[in-house]
């Protein structure tokens, strides 16, 4: 039959012939890892639009905090290990209540916004 010659052929140049469930298993796995990764990223994105119009004021887009009103208000270093080992419940909760002259960010930002400002933190301190 042409069905089996084709597969034959197929066979002799080196191709397999996946079933339909095989390709379509692989089809939805390659989709949710796209899905994944592509959240990933915009929630990394996100973070750093959020870090750029709440923090990088005072703490520099580096974390460094290394800005004239970084200095002025004597914000700490983010890169610094005091920091870095904080949990990552603690500088949510800092965030959300401020400390000494770091407003609040509770009442303006929403819980996921701050996970998401943490998340980007987290980055930055990788660099």
């Amino acid at each position: 039959s042409r069905s089996a010659t084709r597969k034959r052929s197929d066979a002799i140049r080196g191709k397999t012939l996946m079933e339909p469930s095989t390709r379509l298993s692989r089809l939805l796995f390659s989709s949710a890892l796209l899905c994944l990764l592509s959240s990933t990223a915009y929630a990394q994105d996100d973070g750093a639009t959020l870090y750029k119009s709440h923090c990088q004021m005072c703490h520099g887009a580096d974390g460094k905090s290394d800005t004239a009103t970084g200095k002025a208000f004597k914000a700490p270093n983010l890169l610094d290990p005091a920091v870095m080992q904080m949990s990552d419940g603690d500088i949510t909760k800092l965030i959300g209540a401020g400390k000494g002259k770091m407003p609040a960010f509770g009442a303006s930002l929403t819980s996921p916004d701050i996970e998401k400002l943490v998340s980007y933190l987290r980055v930055l301190q990788k660099k």
